[in-house]
């Protein structure tokens, strides 16, 4: 790798399920030669070799056979980076892309503020489906805020998987990924467990990457509603009622808005994506199994 951080060994975590290839081309011609080495973790059942054309000296595709869950092949991707003896652990999704000198560029907040303890360091993201920018969520005495700046580093609560760094001496004290999420909250539930054990998770404005959230979008009371399949507002529904009544690592006017938006999840997911049947018999039996704690992948 070519940076200004030449001791330090920084790997890309890459997990795919039914991957289309021109994103994921597109994706490793932004990345790959920015890190030292790659690893994409296949969930596609029944796929071995699938990947082996962006197999090179410097990338691995590691095939799990079967839909373990993107936390599960997040793990099992940061165990291996680490068993290899890489410092730093980038996790990307297969369709999100990066500018020049994003890796220097996240890298030096790391070097800036190397006297406190950072867990990982996010990007900005600008969703394709919209244009816009996503804001960064900002804890506040009361609840939270967001913020939308155009430069500087930021102390922020949460951040999605995609782009995000993790500084890969605070893994050990701080846990991995918590599989039995499966997918959804994956990232941010992460995110709330490192600040809680007194670690920071920092924003970088200076850089924007492009990512997709979501499969489309609609707009209900003047918010704008990223929406899925069936099967994912199950996950997203089920993930945010069980971490809403039972994540210690969050306060409880967090646990109250959690909970506010797995009705809202119940109420605007059949509304807004169709079949209506399907989406509101799904958001029912994730609300279900988050109180249950029924937890881990959805035996349909």
């Amino acid at each position: 790798m070519i940076n200004n951080f030449q001791k330090t060994k920084i790997y890309l975590v890459i997990v795919t399920y039914k991957t289309e290839e021109d994103s994921l081309e597109k994706l490793l011609n932004s990345i790959k030669f920015q890190v030292d080495k790659v690893l994409i973790v296949d969930n596609t059942p029944n796929f071995t070799n699938g990947l082996e054309k962006f197999r090179d000296e410097k990338t691995e595709a590691i095939y799990l056979n079967e839909n373990t869950g993107i936390a599960y092949a997040q793990n099992f991707g940061i165990k291996k980076a680490i068993e290899e003896g890489a410092d730093f652990i980038m996790l990307s999704d297969d369709d999100t892309l990066y500018p020049e000198n994003y890796v220097n560029e996240m890298l030096k907040v790391f070097q800036k503020k190397k006297e406190e303890k950072i867990a990982a360091v996010a990007p900005s993201f600008k969703n394709v489906l919209t244009g816009k920018k996503n804001s960064f969520v900002l804890k506040s005495t009361i609840g939270f805020r967001k913020i939308c700046p155009s430069s500087g580093y930021y102390e922020i609560f949460q951040a999605i998987a995609s782009g995000l760094i993790l500084n890969a001496k605070y893994l050990k004290e701080i846990g991995l990924m918590n599989e039995k999420l499966f997918m959804d909250y994956v990232d941010l539930e992460w995110c709330w467990r490192a600040i809680k054990k007194g670690y920071k998770i920092i924003g970088n404005a200076n850089v924007i990457i492009e990512h997709k959230l979501g499969d489309y979008s609609k707009t209900m009371s003047g918010k704008q509603i990223f929406l899925r399949n069936p099967l994912r507002h199950y996950y997203i529904t089920r993930n945010n009622t069980y971490l809403a009544l039972y994540d210690n690592d969050l306060d409880f006017i967090y646990r109250g808005f959690l909970l506010i938006k797995s009705f809202g999840y119940l109420i605007g997911y059949p509304l807004l994506a169709s079949p209506f049947f399907k989406n509101f018999q799904y958001c029912l039996l994730g609300f279900w199994h988050g109180v249950t704690k029924k937890m881990g992948k959805l035996n349909e």
